[in-house]
């Protein structure tokens, strides 16, 4: 695999009052080594797992410990390959190690009164990237109902319906049988479509009579198939959130690049009658702390795993037409109409949801509502010279959250309710071009019915804190 690359960087007038620099190359990672990992640890060849579930099993088989291994072995070992796990790992022979081509561009100029200015872009493009895929399950059909709006491929109702290859309890492939079996591949994707972009500008003032500062924002975007979020294949490809399916996710907002960032900082630093300082600076931060994903309680589309389904976000007519089951709620009775109701009400107060009606929400296409941050830092220094050098006794007090000190509205973090904000009740009654409609529930929150996205944390993520420092610096 090459990694060709170059770079720039240009005194445009030979002063450094205007400089350019760059570059664009292919750069080569790797995937995370539990992944690779997993093909030898998970691969039905090697393990052989004893469960003890009764007391007498228990006391037969507990303690004290022997260093032999060989002493827990079963008494009747099978054969390497006769029994097949519910789950293996293997890497596809032709799997390349991730690439991308990373390009970026920025200028940076002096300005009047002393101020550096800049301006940078950077754009990363996925050329090979780690793709999953289950190659054991049965071709989905789209659901075609008549009158309902979401049309996602559905599997089939049992474990023969949903894969091509089953097991029996005894972990031997068996046509019909009872038991799943998800073979995970790592692979490349069939096409590189993940993406991340940023373009940020940023003012600085460098430290000059005692002031030190800049101010700075960036705008970022980012998509990808998989966050990779998981430690085995396994649960990166299960819980990676679709419409479609698992063997085909759609590219989407990657989770841990947020849209918008501003940054700024100012300090001021003083000495005065000849062995001592006073330094008070001033750190700001502000933006959205995390993203996250709307998806279905249960297991809508039946492929085996529950909570991975996006929603459905139905328009104001579309919502006066969903059915739902009624339930009793601190002994209140929330009719159909009264989901409803609630349910158009939480949609209305919701900045996402409302504006993206009528279509299926997007993996990871919420966002936390943005958060200020004021950080202060006090240092009083108390100094004197040793010779040539200066030895210095520093005391320093940090307020972490310091717009919390102020209001106690300010800086507070918030939490999702519940993202899973409606449970699917007849998941395996509905039928590819039927007529049987989805039945909901409407999800609860703390004992109550859900109403609103989010909610202060309580703890100390949300309130202020004071940092006391003292320490000693010695021959600087």
């Amino acid at each position: 695999m090459w990694s060709p690359r170059m770079g720039f960087n240009w005194d445009v007038y030979g002063d450094r009052s205007l400089q350019i620099r760059g570059g664009t190359g292919i750069f080569t990672g790797k995937v995370p080594f539990v992944w690779i990992v997993s093909q030898s640890g998970d691969n039905g060849m090697i393990q052989v797992t004893r469960n003890f579930n009764n007391p007498a099993d228990i006391a037969a088989n507990a303690g004290p410990f022997n260093p032999d291994p060989y002493a827990y072995l079963p008494g009747s070992v099978p054969q390497a390959g006769t029994v097949v796990p519910a789950s293996v790992t293997a890497m596809d022979e032709d799997f390349r190690n991730p690439q991308s081509w990373k390009s970026s561009i920025a200028m940076t100029a002096k300005m009047p009164w002393c101020l550096i200015g800049s301006v940078e872009a950077i754009f990363n493009k996925d050329l090979k990237t780690v793709f999953f895929r289950n190659p054991n399950y049965q071709l989905p059909q789209n659901l075609n109902v008549a009158g309902y709006p979401d049309n996602r491929p559905m599997y089939g109702t049992s474990v023969p319906t949903r894969f091509i290859n089953t097991l029996n309890s005894a972990g031997v492939f068996v046509p019909g049988g009872t038991s799943q079996f998800n073979p995970v591949i790592i692979d490349n994707a069939p096409t590189a479509k993940g993406y991340y972009g940023s373009f940020t500008l940023k003012v600085e003032k460098p430290f000059s009579k005692g002031f030190s500062g800049f101010v700075a924002y960036t705008k970022s975007l980012s998509a990808n198939l998989h966050d990779g979020s998981g430690d085995q294949p396994l649960g990166t490809y299960q819980g990676t959130q679709q419409v479609n399916s698992l063997n085909t996710p759609a590219l989407s907002h990657s989770a841990y690049v947020l849209p918008d960032r501003f940054v700024a900082s100012v300090s001021y630093r003083k000495e005065y009658l000849k062995h001592m300082a006073t330094t008070i600076g001033l750190f700001y931060s502000g933006a959205s702390d995390y993203r996250f994903t709307y998806v279905y309680s249960g297991d809508f589309n039946r492929d085996g795993i529950s909570g991975n389904d996006l929603i459905f976000i139905p328009t104001a007519t579309q919502v006066q037409q969903m059915l739902f089951n009624s339930q009793t709620v601190n002994g209140v009775v929330y009719n159909q109409q009264a989901q409803r109701d609630l349910f158009e009400n939480y949609i209305q107060q919701d900045k996402y949801l409302r504006t993206h009606r009528g279509q299926h929400a997007e993996r990871n296409g919420g966002l936390a509502p943005w958060r200020n941050q004021l950080d202060v830092k006090f240092m009083q220094d108390i100094f004197v010279k040793a010779g040539k050098y200066r030895n210095t006794l520093q005391f320093t007090v940090d307020i972490l959250n310091a717009g919390n000190l102020m209001n106690n509205s300010w800086g507070k973090v918030k939490a999702t309710n519940n993202t899973s904000i409606l449970a699917i009740t007849n998941a395996n009654s509905l039928v590819p071009g039927g007529s049987v409609l989805p039945i909901y529930t409407l999800a609860q929150d703390r004992g109550q019915m859900i109403t609103r996205t989010f909610r202060d944390v309580v703890s100390t993520t949300s309130t202020y804190s004071i940092q006391l420092g003292l320490r000693y610096i010695f021959n600087n």
